[in-house]
């Protein structure tokens, strides 16, 4: 699960590139999400096997983001369901490092 990934988030508006760096410590998971010009730090997720999930909150001054993400890694490609109080997302994340 630990590395860089290159995002593409699918919205209503079209596809929103990002990245999303994953680090895990035994079953923890932290790591730094950025996307749509904002960069959040991501903690208290958890890892088992293949499959994460986060809950957190992105904001800035114009926009608050809350989030529950569940991912799962398949040939270093990272599945995301993203539910957010703005709807719901599809993101996958290609490995880069």
């Amino acid at each position: 699960m630990d590395g860089i990934y290159e995002i593409v988030m699918n919205t209503p508006m079209g596809n929103m590139n990002g990245k999303v760096t994953l680090k895990s410590n035994g079953d923890n998971l932290n790591g730094v999400l950025e996307i749509m010009g904002m960069k959040n730090n991501l903690t208290g997720g958890k890892v088992k096997g293949n499959q994460c999930y986060f809950k957190g909150n992105m904001k800035n001054n114009a926009i608050n983001i809350e989030y529950e993400i569940m991912g799962q890694l398949s040939n270093n490609i990272l599945n995301i369901f993203a539910k957010t109080n703005m709807g719901e997302f599809k993101l996958q994340g290609k490995k880069i490092g």
